[in-house]
């Protein structure tokens, strides 16, 4: 039997909040999920298999470039 990860594994995986991976999840940041269950779209519960996330980029606010002091030319 495959196991699946939900939105609440994920925030663990990730070290976010789970209310972050839900933001990512409606907004379409996160990659198809592997598994649906239920047949009511409001009640629906999504798993991911643990490579599919591996795999994944993890969204979020990216580098932060002001950290870094330019090099001086001479």
């Amino acid at each position: 039997m495959d196991e699946y990860m939900d939105l609440g594994d994920i925030a663990d995986e990730w070290g976010v909040e789970p209310g972050t991976v839900r933001r990512y999840h409606h907004d379409g940041r996160l990659p198809e999920a592997d598994a649906v269950i239920g047949l009511n779209a409001r009640r629906r519960k999504y798993g991911w298999l643990p490579d599919t996330i591996a795999q994944a980029q993890r969204p979020g606010q990216g580098a932060r470039t002001d950290l870094h002091k330019p090099t001086e030319l001479s």
